[in-house]
């Protein structure tokens, strides 16, 4: 339910996990009251007291009630979904906003689902009037926003490299692994690079990265959504996900006997202060554009709230667009300060 007045309403799918609670948070700080949608009436109540929300309206709608959920958002202006494993259970909500006549933002990663979102649902969200965001996370929308701006500053025919670097060592959340595992093989191959104007699979041109120190060190091809979608926007030549070090170990042996058995909630002790960076290399210069973040999760979460409320305003086209088609690059990035979240470009 698109609306023009000046209180909006953002259901969220998914509140319950280790990232809804962080979405919950940043809602209440913006005193918004959200609808809490999911299948478990108990673990909705809970969420919603734990942060601060008991006026937060609580609806029942699993993912398999197509009807329930379009009931539940019917009163959304956006929605956002927080789900482990997108690939096998993103669709649910994603159609059910389009039919509520809400708009939509999501913290996914994997490219297939992503992928399919622009394939299958802009049109049917475009003639409904509805906005899709996917991808928003700490690693995809700062990515496809920085390879906005860093592809502009080199030229045209830019070479994109993506990587994320974690500061700190330990496990993610349950959630996190269930979402390996839905697409562990495609995980495992590396998905998608972008070259000669299309997807690719396979070995991309590059396999190394100068990051932090100035010199070459070996890095695992990573299915990163800004693989989709920068070239949606900017003129370039590749766009190249790459993963510092290696693949981790434990994703080729990972089961979901393993999964079951991993905590619901990263080691609070752990340090989740991670830099995303963008190399841009074009024909005579090149830029480094680098997010600076805190907390994985939690910035995954502000970020999915700022991109829900500025859905909310209904100034974006309808249909499935990548971050940097929606939203001022430039303008987003600055509004996560506040949040200690900082973003520079610099020449190499």
């Amino acid at each position: 339910m698109t609306n023009t007045n000046s209180t909006k309403s953002i259901a969220v799918y998914g509140a319950t996990g280790h990232t809804g609670g962080y979405l919950l948070a940043e809602l209440r700080r913006r005193e918004l009251i959200p609808t809490l949608v999911g299948r478990n009436v108990d673990r909705l109540r809970a969420a919603a007291t734990a942060a601060d929300l008991t006026d937060a309206d609580i609806r029942v709608a699993a993912l398999d009630d197509h009807d329930a959920m379009v009931a539940a958002f019917r009163d959304a202006d956006v929605v956002i979904s927080s789900l482990p494993a997108y690939v096998t259970n993103g669709e649910a909500v994603l159609s059910a906003a389009i039919d509520a006549d809400a708009h939509y933002t999501d913290l996914s990663g994997e490219q297939l689902f992503v992928h399919k979102v622009f394939q299958d649902y802009s049109a049917r969200a475009e003639a409904a009037g509805i906005t899709l965001v996917p991808a928003v996370t700490d690693s995809n929308l700062p990515g496809d926003l920085l390879g906005h701006l860093t592809s502009r500053r080199v030229g045209g025919g830019a070479d994109i490299t993506i990587s994320h670097h974690s500061k700190g060592e330990g496990d993610g959340s349950r959630g996190s692994a269930q979402t390996v595992l839905a697409s562990v093989d495609w995980f495992r191959e590396g998905g998608w690079h972008y070259a000669h104007g299309s997807r690719q699979t396979g070995r991309p041109q590059v396999t190394e990265l100068r990051y932090p120190a100035d010199e070459l060190k070996p890095a695992a091809k990573f299915p990163v959504t800004p693989v989709l979608t920068i070239p949606r926007h900017s003129e370039v030549a590749s766009v190249t996900g790459l993963l510092p070090g290696g693949l981790p170990e434990g994703l080729a042996a990972l089961t979901a006997e393993i999964v079951a058995t991993l905590p619901a909630t990263p080691d609070p002790a752990a340090d989740m202060r991670y830099d995303l960076v963008v190399d841009a290399e074009g024909p005579d210069k090149s830029v480094r554009g680098v997010l600076s973040g805190l907390d994985s999760y939690r910035d995954s979460a502000l970020m999915a709230v700022e991109a829900a409320v500025r859905l909310a305003a209904n100034t974006t086209k309808p249909g499935a667009l990548a971050a940097a088609e929606a939203f001022d690059a430039e303008d987003f990035l600055d509004a996560l300060a506040p949040h200690g979240i900082t973003w520079r470009i610099e020449l190499l």
